[in-house]
């Protein structure tokens, strides 16, 4: 089985580097896309979503929840670079259920938000969705 090789790279930190693969579902602003070995070269925006790792027989499975950034597909080398990564296995999510309360309360009074703060909790409620969603549901069966 032949594998590539993928970096998560974030402003603060290295989330994985040199993570062995067969597959990638990427989420992107025109939609999700899967990678498989010798994809095409690709420059392409990431926005909110699941990032999931396929690691095929050899390697398990990885998921990450994303925020927005770019994805470098290159020869057998995917780099990913995002605003924010985080593994389901990182997720706290006592954390990201408060975090969803709380940005939810404030877009119940939106008509007090600029555009701004605005388009700004929208944010914090998608990542918490999915931070949320891959929290609960993509857990080894010994965690849940």
């Amino acid at each position: 089985m032949k594998y590539f090789v993928v970096d998560i790279l974030t402003p603060s930190k290295i989330v994985s580097k040199n993570m062995s693969a067969e597959s990638l579902l990427i989420p992107t602003t025109r939609g999700q896309i899967n990678i498989l070995e010798n994809h095409t070269h690709l420059v392409t925006n990431l926005s909110t979503g699941m990032l999931s790792v396929f690691g095929g027989a050899d390697y398990a499975d990885r998921h990450f929840a994303l925020t927005s950034g770019v994805c470098k597909v290159l020869d057998n080398k995917i780099v990913i670079l995002s605003n924010t990564a985080e593994e389901n296995t990182d997720v706290d999510l006592e954390r990201a259920r408060l975090a969803l309360k709380n940005a939810e309360e404030k877009l119940k009074h939106s008509e007090n938000l600029s555009a701004e703060e605005f388009e700004k909790y929208s944010r914090k409620v998608e990542r918490a969705k999915i931070r949320i969603q891959i929290g609960e549901f993509i857990r080894p069966n010994y965690e849940k």
